[in-house]
């Protein structure tokens, strides 16, 4: 408004000095008179404009802000990110479920012996119960197996709980369970298999998964299915417990089912020698604790467990003790691992059967001590080779010493097993890989008796997603 008050003044001023016809003095009064009656409307509609601009300002800062629109609410049968990674959210919960696995195919070619019973045993590499070289098995060469049993399928749930926490369940299977019915003689039919089924929540954790005295962050990168010998693979129901320790150290300590038997000589048609001894039986869990730390640069893992013998006659006790570790070095990974004990059995794989014997007197516990390192070399994304050394050693009184293989119903009695394995994987394509490697093992006796693999593994594995 005072631009305006200020251009009519201004064309009025020039309107009345520049004019060249005369004018008479009541015309000039009329022309101020009407002037200052524009002049004095433009300052009433000048204050008018500023009070209403004060009143808007007044009025925002005291009324609320106008809500934003609320989004529409999704369809009750639309899929949805969930919280796992890679999971959606089932439609009418608030679970969210992830479904994982892959089809696999694994070939062995033996260039010396293998164990005969690959449908019942174990087709992957088991060098504990390898085939002495002077025996029938021992001395067969050139066999070959193929496979696509070990192909798997798993499923993980998350779900939130009214407190905050969530529970978390995963189920996992393959088909790689001992099978001779409908297996390679017909239709290579083979049979389903649990691995994982267990839930928890916050801390706890219920059901079946592998042992706490696992460390799995120092298992090798092998080919072959089992890879070495000295790592435990026993998966088994347990009640565990995790307390974190700070930001990268936790503690684990767990009840777990235990499965302490010991092998008892038998008569020549085949009954046991002491009766009363065969019968196995559990009294108490196993009991493991496992301390982990971690970090940028790799982790470590500290771990122990103790666990019984016995039978209607005997009981003994038994302890492990176990470490483990990874070293990240730039691209490439260092892992290593040692696990030891009297009667440590079944929680290292090359000692599932020497771990005790009873003579009808006591029971006898074998002492075994295993380790390996494997170092992973990646050439690029796409390819990387791992090289793997493993040597595992037993000892016992001179009852055990004393023992054949023949003498435990056909199982080993080992001096000392040595394994290595080379290998390389190829990424091929999105979500599919092919490996192919070479494993040697020699397993020796007390006796003196040897019994050697060499094999090679191919596998070509292909992820669901």
């Amino acid at each position: 408004m005072t631009r305006m008050k200020t251009i009519a003044v201004a064309i009025s001023t020039i309107g009345l000095l520049g004019a060249t016809a005369p004018v008479f003095a009541g015309e000039v009064e009329e022309l101020r008179a009407a002037l200052k009656k524009i002049t004095e409307r433009l300052d009433q509609l000048e204050g008018q404009q500023k009070n209403q601009a004060v009143a808007i300002a007044q009025a925002a800062k005291v009324a609320p802000a106008a809500p934003a629109a609320a989004p529409a609410a999704l369809p009750a049968n639309v899929v949805t990110a969930g919280d796992l990674p890679g999971s959606i959210k089932i439609p009418g919960t608030d679970t969210s479920l992830k479904i994982y696995g892959y089809a696999q195919a694994d070939a062995t070619y033996d260039l010396k012996s293998r164990g005969k019973d690959i449908d019942n045993n174990d087709w992957a590499s088991f060098v504990a119960v390898q085939p002495l070289n002077n025996t029938t098995d021992g001395k067969r060469k050139d066999q070959l197996y193929a496979t696509a049993r070990t192909s798997r399928i798993g499923f993980e749930t998350s779900t939130p709980t009214a407190d905050g926490s969530k529970v978390h369940t995963k189920i996992e299977a393959d088909f790689n369970a001992p099978n001779i019915y409908s297996g390679e003689t017909l239709t290579n039919s083979v049979l389903f298999r649990l691995r994982h089924a267990y839930g928890e929540v916050g801390n706890f954790l219920a059901g079946q998964t592998w042992s706490n005295f696992s460390d799995l962050g120092s298992y090798v990168d092998s080919v072959d299915f089992n890879g070495v010998g000295t790592q435990p693979w026993v998966r088994q129901a347990q009640f565990r417990y995790t307390l974190p320790l700070n930001a990268s150290s936790k503690l684990a300590v767990s009840v777990e089912n235990p499965q302490g038997s010991a092998t008892v000589p038998s008569n020549s048609d085949g009954s046991p020698k002491y009766p009363a001894t065969a019968t196995q039986f559990d009294k108490t869990p196993d009991l493991i604790a496992n301390f982990t730390t971690a970090g940028n640069w790799g982790h470590f893992s500290l771990r122990g467990l103790a666990q019984q013998y016995r039978n209607d006659v005997h009981s003994k006790q038994a302890w492990g003790l176990g470490l483990g570790g990874s070293l990240n070095l730039g691209k490439d990974r260092l892992v290593a691992q040692i696990n030891g004990g009297n009667g440590i059995g079944r929680y290292t794989f090359n000692s599932a059967y020497q771990r005790a014997y009873d003579d009808g007197q006591e029971i006898h516990l074998w002492k075994a001590i295993g380790g390996h390192v494997g170092y992973t070399h990646v050439w690029s994304p796409t390819l990387r080779s791992n090289l793997i050394l493993a040597h595992t050693k037993f000892s016992g009184d001179s009852t055990l010493e004393s023992l054949k293989d023949d003498a435990t119903n056909g199982l080993a009695v080992n001096k000392k097993i040595d394994e290595a394995l080379i290998n390389t994987f190829w990424t091929v394509a999105k979500n599919t890989e092919v490996g192919l490697e070479y494993a040697y093992g020699k397993r020796t006796t007390f006796a003196g008796e040897t019994g050697t693999q060499n094999r090679i593994n191919a596998t070509v594995h292909y992820n669901l997603f």
